[in-house]
């Protein structure tokens, strides 16, 4: 009688429903643990499987259709119990998912991952800001607080202990290294959303070395980008625009705006200063943004590891040999 799936079934899968009627007396009996729900003297358990296994054994032997039918019986309280078993684990992980979201995460409401995108924003004025701004239904927003830790330059056990390594993880529903899935992400685009400056340069910089080194899946599906918000608010008259960094900035006061008189020019300190319209229209309104998604040329792959860590890891030296090997080539410096 073969089965593959015999080896699924256990001894509670057994005596589950099973009974027998046996007169056994025995002096001083003893019982395993407190329920004294099955004896477990030695001697007794001889005497029954003497009495009993033989003659069982060639029962089954002399009657295949009941063993068959015992067998197919016994398979199926096995997936039974294991089914029960996935279905209370899956409903275990759902709750513990949705009580562990980080209480500063200002979820969308869509109950579907596809569509759906989470801000990771700098610092809790952009993400007042960002409220004002964002879709309720689509867009989620998780404020960040200063700088994260450099991954490549700690050991793992900061890792699991830094405050805001762990709101990503748990507000993505991921984890970190080989125990992270795609599958599991809950929203489909994550956008590094920092200041235009370079502290916010710095902050995407840490965070996409985090993903790189953590979540390298995510990366290569496609699901990390960057926004790209304004540096400067041009106003002449009634006229406003935005742009981007210093050579856009030049260019529109050389030709103007097509207003009447004196250009303004305000440089933001963080996203933080626009209103929520504005930040809207320039970064975070899918019709009207600009997005870079971050990718990694598979050609230049063992380069890209190497440059991550001479740029990002433990070793200075091997920066400061990157620095005056590249200085000439910067045109412009914000320090």
């Amino acid at each position: 009688m073969k089965n593959r799936k015999a080896d699924l079934i256990t001894r509670d899968d057994l005596l589950t429903g099973g009974c027998a009627l046996l007169s056994v007396f025995i002096r001083e009996p003893s019982f395993v643990g407190q329920t004294k729900d099955r004896l477990s003297t030695e001697e007794a358990a001889k005497w029954v499987e003497n009495a009993v296994r033989d003659h069982f054994d060639t029962w089954l032997a002399a009657d295949p259709r009941s063993a068959g039918a015992i067998l197919d019986f016994l398979v199926l309280r096995a997936e039974e119990r294991l089914r029960r078993r996935e279905e209370k684990e899956t409903q275990r992980k759902t709750a513990t998912k949705k009580l562990r979201l980080p209480g500063k995460l200002t979820d969308c409401s869509s109950k579907t991952r596809e569509g759906t995108e989470l801000f990771i924003v700098e610092g809790d004025s952009a993400g007042g800001s960002a409220k004002g701004a964002r879709s309720r239904e689509t867009q989620a927003l998780l404020p960040l607080k200063g700088k994260i830790l450099n991954v490549l330059g700690a050991a793992s056990a900061k890792l699991n202990e830094n405050s805001e390594i762990r709101d990503i993880c748990e507000a993505l529903g991921v984890q970190m290294g080989t125990r992270f899935k795609v599958d599991d992400l809950r929203y489909e685009k994550i956008i590094i959303m920092t200041d235009a400056d370079v502290d916010g340069a710095h902050i995407a910089s840490l965070l996409m070395t985090f993903f790189f080194t953590q979540m390298r899946p995510l990366i290569d599906k496609g699901h990390l980008y960057l926004a790209c918000p304004p540096l400067y608010r041009l106003t002449q008259g009634a006229r406003r625009m935005y742009v981007a960094d210093d050579a856009e900035k030049e260019e529109w006061l050389a030709k103007g705006l097509g207003g009447k008189g004196k250009i303004d020019v305000q440089r933001f300190k963080g996203l933080g200063e626009m209103d929520a319209k504005d930040l809207k229209d320039t970064t975070m309104n899918p019709a009207t943004r600009k997005l870079i998604r971050v990718m990694i040329d598979d050609e230049a792959g063992g380069e890209t590891n190497d440059l991550v860590e001479r740029l990002m890891g433990k070793k200075p030296e091997l920066r400061f040999q990157y620095i005056q090997e590249n200085a000439r080539f910067v045109e412009e410096l914000d320090v």
